[in-house]
């Protein structure tokens, strides 16, 4: 029995209610403070977003932060070149998952934002994003770069190298542009697909959609006779000139979206008049998906060329051809 006939108050919000009061502008029961709020914001586009076009890059095991800092400067050299993007006076490297080295990034972008007497913080072309997972990361691009003219210009000089002294990379391995990134789902892909292929090929609902139209009937036989004999000739040298295509899809991460089901989904998206062609393709569909996201973009046939723009085995390689001239390769 209790003294008095008093009882105790349930918490606030009934029985099945929070047992604390939240604050005002908490999260979960927690009050954010000023300083954490701006914490927050200094950390905001540090990760990989949907919309984001950049590069995926594979490095050697370890030597994430080095390969970052080896692509930011060549980035901004060939900004430089192809562009005319003046580099940054300082780059801050690829952001680590060492929690000392975060707060350290933390308090920089801060101070930063303090020196700056209010004004935003100019945005970086070039922006290495740390993903996670050893021996990768992706760089964030911005225009007016475009992911497939930067790496191709790069690895093609990487090609050409003569000098050890003039090779710019040693952690580097693998360059993937990115024309867009979208999620990695069954209609992000689709979506995704769509707008990096429609630049490319003729896309299966532009054909459809053209015989939807010749079947009306809805003009008369003469019309339709004679725009048949005037598109012949030219239907034809279309087939011919209409090119080949592969794809080449990478999976990291990620069990939702089957390989075989993702290149079925992009095949169908393309007009029959672009016939598959696994062995020598005049375009490669390079399809990137890495947890929940997709990314997409289209490249030449230089791509096998090029050693899948692997710019460690294309700098290995010329370096042995200028060493030994005498050794090219002549085998049948």
């Amino acid at each position: 029995m209790e003294s008095g006939g008093k009882r105790k108050q349930p918490p606030a919000g009934g029985p099945s209610g929070p047992h604390f009061k939240k604050r005002q502008g908490g999260s979960g029961g927690k009050w954010q403070t000023p300083h954490y709020k701006a914490k927050m914001d200094a950390l905001k586009g540090r990760n990989i977003e949907v919309g984001d076009v950049g590069v995926w890059v594979t490095c050697m095991r370890g030597k994430e932060r080095q390969a970052a800092a080896e692509l930011v400067d060549l980035c901004n050299d060939y900004g430089q070149k192809l562009y005319g993007i003046e580099p940054p006076e300082e780059d801050e490297g690829l952001a680590s998952d060492d929690e000392g080295d975060i707060e350290a990034s933390i308090q920089k972008e801060l101070d930063g934002m303090k020196s700056s007497s209010g004004k935003a913080k100019k945005d970086r072309t070039f922006e290495p994003v740390r993903v996670g997972i050893e021996c990768l990361f992706f760089v964030r691009t911005k225009q007016p770069v475009n992911p497939r003219e930067l790496v191709e210009a790069i690895c093609n000089d990487a090609k050409n190298c003569t000098d050890r002294q003039q090779r710019r990379s040693r952690f580097i391995n693998r360059l993937t542009p990115v024309a867009i990134i979208g999620k990695a789902t069954e209609n992000g892909l689709e979506e995704v697909a769509k707008n990096v292929l429609a630049k490319h090929f003729q896309l299966a609902e532009e054909r459809t959609g053209e015989e939807g139209n010749e079947a009306g009937g809805e003009k008369k036989e003469d019309e339709k006779k004679k725009e048949e004999d005037e598109a012949a000739p030219d239907q034809d040298s279309e087939s011919k000139a209409a090119p080949s295509y592969a794809i080449r899809p990478t999976i990291r991460a990620h069990s939702t979206l089957k390989r075989d089901d993702v290149i079925k989904k992009v095949a169908s998206l393309i007009a029959p008049r672009h016939k598959v062609n696994l062995s020598r393709p005049d375009k490669v569909v390079l399809i990137e998906i890495f947890q929940t996201f997709c990314g997409m973009s289209v490249v030449g046939t230089e791509w096998d060329a090029m050693k899948r723009f692997n710019i460690y085995e294309l700098y290995e390689a010329a370096l042995k051809r200028s060493a030994n001239p005498s050794t090219e390769p002549t085998k049948a």
